[in-house]
């Protein structure tokens, strides 16, 4: 009967190199988000100051 090798890990790149090919994209959604949900909010703001004229 033989024994288990032991094995090593080492490394654990991989997470490492796609951080920088993946934060400028997280960061460019963020943006994406943030602006829609700005103008999102100065419509609405708009349409019930138009509303109440009216």
């Amino acid at each position: 009967m033989t024994t288990a090798t032991q094995v090593d890990i080492l490394a654990d790149h991989p997470i490492w190199i796609a951080v920088p090919a993946f934060a400028p994209a997280i960061v460019v959604a963020g943006v994406v988000v943030y602006i829609a949900a700005k103008n999102r909010q100065k419509r609405q703001g708009g349409r019930s100051a138009q509303d109440g004229a009216s």
